[in-house]
């Protein structure tokens, strides 16, 4: 049980930490969830906490991997396979053994092995990171692209070196020609692995597709398993597991390409899966190494008091080495980057050097490390993950400052104020058009209501005007049943259940709790005893009660639905005044729209649940892919007479496409 209250806190401390994310844009989510995990580290629940490495590993590491590997281009990653190869594998090697020389000879007392094993840990770059960092900047798309491409491999050969690191740790000796021999079976025998297994795993999910088991209810769980079981297998046979489960992700991406039509709904739901549990996994990892680092900062005090300056020294030394390796690698040209111009091969390999950010795979790694060796704690476990962290930190603070000064910001080409106003024009030219092609259809209210939530409202509803606006539609609601009662189309206990529904709905659309108990009780309260002063209808109840309790269960069913008929027969003068009431008044006062929308919601789901009528669905059906055409219209008007600039009526279009796939979902789930 402890375990998962722990899970649930990082969890929420992730979910927080977003939140402030969002409120505060400029800083680094990375830092923000540091922070989340420092303030965790205070709950006495939390003091020396440890996650076994196996699961860091299984749980975290193969599920990130995994996840770029599928959202990876297979195209671009060919056409750069050179230089891709040089990054991520000869200048890792490389970068592991300068900065393990480097790391031994200024803590001469860490055994080499061991040293190897940081610069394993500190080598890996994370794009993503470089993503979050640069999201107002424009990044040369050449170089984001080798970036995304050399992450997506280096992290693998870090793992490996790790591997064989540890292994010369435990064993006390290292072969270079054993060592070599073991890094390319390992290395492509996990590329080899990953390709079977990811052919026969997405020739399954083919399978289940063209059988038609292709629910989110079991394409997303499949998905979500792939990571772990390709893991295991490979662990299980000793290659790769890392560069087993990249190869399935690509290879699944491949997939995710061809029925990219085919399957649109199916490729919503897993690509929101898939955005929600990355970006989970990717805070959890920031939000452990800031709970991790106050336990880490006082188990190296008690070795010697300068041992947390002189690692902060190590850390920052091997960063800059870092730095350093990739400028020259990249402007010498050993890496080929065939793409890049001669005149910005020296501004690209300064960007390149800063955009080295180690994230969420080198944290990970260093939590991997085992708790023990040989019987006995693990040597410099502490240390390992104090400097990893101070690269961390460091190589997320220096470009955040550098590269705003090397890059231009990104500006928009039209502002969310622009966006607001264009789509509320669209929706109105939308609504205005089916008014006047079909004035006297009941269906197009309908079709108003929901063309509405296509509109950008901010803010909250404001309560006052919520209650006035839906105590006005009560009022209207009364006044026609009234009228409806003195001209006798409806009877008196047919009226008195009507406005029984007409108060349930503005009772259960009340915002608060003192809302809902005063409507509760000025509607039960005092309708009753208006009630019992009528004898008349008092009698009429009473008789009908008793007729109730001679009839049979089929015999009431029956009764009870050519009611609920009635009511719903019923209900279509009132349902089209209110409609027409707040059509009216989203024309007159405009700043209401939220209230309004609210309102009027609640009555077209009221009005859906008394109609039932399958021919109104089809109606309404063929109204709203109407006015989808209408606004596809409307927005290729505006970019002809250059009212609207491309960006802008391409995000509009964007919005009808996704407002038509999500309806059409709502329809076959209904």
């Amino acid at each position: 049980m402890d375990i998962v209250f722990l899970i649930l806190l990082l969890v929420g401390a992730v979910v927080a930490a977003n939140i402030v994310s969002w409120k505060i844009n400029k800083i680094p989510i990375a830092f923000i969830q540091i922070a989340a995990g420092l303030l965790l580290s205070i709950f006495p629940i939390y003091q020396h906490f440890e996650l076994e490495p196996e699961i860091f590993l299984l749980v975290i590491i193969s599920v990130l991997m995994f996840n770029d590997g599928q959202h990876t281009s297979l195209s671009r990653l060919t056409h750069q396979a050179g230089t891709t190869f040089s990054l991520s594998v000869v200048l890792a090697i490389i970068s592991i053994l300068v900065v393990g020389f480097t790391t031994h000879l200024i803590i001469p007392s860490m055994p080499l092995a061991l040293a190897f094993a940081l610069g394993a840990i500190i080598t890996p770059t994370d794009a993503v990171a470089v993503s979050s960092i640069t999201s107002n900047m424009l990044v040369p798309t050449n170089v984001m692209g080798t970036l995304e491409n050399e992450s997506l491999f280096n992290d693998a050969s870090g793992i490996v070196a790790l591997n064989l690191a540890i292994a010369a740790a435990v064993t006390g000796q290292f072969s270079l020609i054993s060592g070599i021999g073991n890094f390319m079976y390992v290395f492509f025998g996990g590329i080899i692995l990953g390709g079977i297994l990811g052919a026969l795993i997405v020739a399954l999910r083919l399978k289940l597709i063209n059988m038609h088991v292709d629910t989110p209810s079991v394409m997303v769980p499949f998905t979500i398993l792939t990571p772990f079981v390709v893991y295991l297998i490979a662990e299980a046979i000793g290659v790769s597991g890392i560069l087993a489960v990249v190869v399935t992700g690509l290879m699944h991406g491949i997939q995710q390409d061809r029925l990219r039509l085919t399957s649109s709904s199916l490729q919503i739901v897993m690509n929101s899966t898939w955005s929600v549990v990355s970006s989970t996994l990717n805070g959890v990892v920031f939000v452990l190494l800031g709970l991790s680092l106050p336990t880490v900062i006082t188990n190296l005090s008690h070795h010697d008091a300068s041992s947390v300056a002189i690692l902060w020294g190590v850390g920052l030394l091997l960063y800059a080495i870092m730095t350093v390796l990739r400028y020259f690698w990249t402007n010498w040209d050993f890496a080929r980057i065939r793409a890049w111009d001669k005149h910005e091969k020296h501004a690209n390999s300064i960007i390149m050097a800063y955009s080295g950010v180690h994230g969420t795979i080198t944290l990970a790694m260093a939590f991997s490390l085992p708790l023990t060796l040989n019987g006995q704690a693990f040597p410099y476990r502490n240390d390992i993950i104090f400097v990893a962290a101070v690269v961390i930190l460091t190589s997320l603070l220096v470009p955040t400052i550098a590269l705003p000064f090397l890059l231009p910001q990104q500006v928009s080409k039209y502002s969310e104020d622009e966006l607001a106003i264009a789509k509320g024009k669209m929706v109105d030219n939308a609504i205005i058009t089916l008014q006047t092609r079909h004035p006297d259809s009941n269906i197009t209210s309908q079709v108003t209501g929901i063309l509405d939530g296509q509109r950008t409202v901010e803010g909250f509803a404001d309560r006052k005007k919520l209650t006035i606006i839906f105590d006005n539609c009560f009022e209207l609601e009364k006044q026609t049943i009234d009228e409806m009662l003195k001209n006798k189309e409806i009877s008196d206990l047919e009226a008195d259940l009507y406005m029984r529904i007409a108060r349930r709905t503005i009772i259960q659309y009340q915002q608060t709790s003192r809302q809902r108990l005063k409507l509760f009780l000025k509607f039960n309260v005092a309708s009753r005893l208006s009630f019992n002063r009528d004898a008349r209808l008092r009698r009429k109840m009473f008789h009908n009660m008793r007729d109730h309790k001679e009839q049979t269960r089929e015999q009431m069913i029956e009764r009870n639905h050519k009611m609920w008929v009635k009511m719903g027969k019923f209900e279509e003068e009132p349902y089209e005044k209110i409609i027409s009431y707040l059509n009216q008044s989203l024309i007159n006062d405009s700043e209401n729209n939220r209230e309004i929308s609210i309102a009027r919601r609640a009555y077209d789901e009221r009005h859906r649940r008394l109609a039932r009528d399958e021919s109104n669905e089809i109606n309404q059906n063929e109204l709203l892919i109407e006015a989808f055409q209408q606004e596809n219209t409307y927005i290729q008007n505006k970019i002809n007479s250059k009212e609207f600039s491309t960006d802008l009526g391409g995000a509009l279009y964007e919005q009808i496409s996704t407002d038509q796939l999500v309806y059409l979902q709502s329809l076959n789930e209904d």
